[in-house]
C-alpha cells in the first residue's frame, strides 16, 4: 500500500472518528456531571467512572475502544506499519478532538481498540496485563503506564515488522505524557 490521496482521505476519517467524545455523549445521555469539570477534569472512560459510577464508566470505554477497533478491523490494511499510522491518526482525534475545542482524553481505551484490531494476540496480552496490574493494585493509571511500556516489548517478541515495534515506541511514549500526571503522583508515594 501506498500513500497517496486515499490514505489522506483515510487519516482524515480516522481523526474525525477519534474525535467523537464519548465521555461527553454518555454525560449528556446520562445527565451526570461534566468530565471537564469533575474529578481529573479528564472525558476518558475512568473519571467517568469516577463521577457517574460503573454504567457511565463501561459506556464510555466501550465508546472509545470501538472507535479504535471498528474503522481498522473494517480498514484491514494490507500493511501493519500504515495501519498502526492510520490507528495514530484515531489516537490524535481522540486527544485533540474538534468536537472538543482540541482536547480530550488521555487514548488508552482507543488504543485498546486498535491494537486488538491490528493484531488480536498481541492486543489481547495488553488487556490482559492492564487487568492483571488493575487486579492487583486497583489504579487505572498504573495499570495503562505499566501495559503501555509493556506494548513495544511484546511487539518486539511477537512481531516480525520492526517497523511496528518503532510506531509501538512513539505509541507508548504518547501515552506515557499523557499520563505523567499519574506517573508524578505514583512517584511521590
Amino acid at each position: 500500500m501506498e500513500f497517496n490521496l486515499q490514505s489522506f482521505l483515510i487519516l482524515i476519517a480516522f481523526y474525525c472518528i477519534g474525535s467523537i467524545p464519548f465521555a461527553l455523549i454518555v454525560q449528556r445521555l446520562m445527565r451526570t456531571n461534566d468530565p471537564r469539570e469533575h474529578g481529573s477534569m479528564n472525558p476518558g472512560a475512568t473519571n467517568m467512572y469516577r463521577i457517574a459510577g460503573p454504567l457511565a464508566g463501561m459506556a464510555t470505554f466501550l465508546g472509545d475502544f470501538l472507535k479504535g477497533f471498528i474503522p481498522v478491523f473494517i480498514l484491514g490494511p494490507d500493511s501493519i506499519t500504515y495501519g498502526y499510522i492510520f490507528s495514530l491518526s484515531l489516537l490524535v482525534g481522540h486527544m485533540f478532538s474538534i468536537f472538543n475545542k482540541l482536547s480530550g482524553g488521555k487514548g488508552v481505551a482507543t488504543s485498546f481498540g486498535f491494537i486488538l484490531a491490528l493484531n488480536h494476540i498481541i492486543g489481547v496480552i495488553i488487556i490482559l496485563i492492564w487487568l492483571l496490574i488493575f487486579l492487583i493494585k486497583r489504579v487505572s493509571g498504573l495499570s495503562a503506564i505499566i501495559s503501555f511500556i509493556s506494548l513495544p516489548i511484546v511487539i518486539y517478541l511477537m512481531s516480525d515488522s520492526f517497523m511496528f515495534f518503532l510506531i509501538s515506541i512513539l505509541h507508548s511514549i504518547v501515552i506515557l505524557i499523557n499520563h505523567k500526571n499519574n506517573i508524578r503522583e505514583l512517584l511521590q508515594t
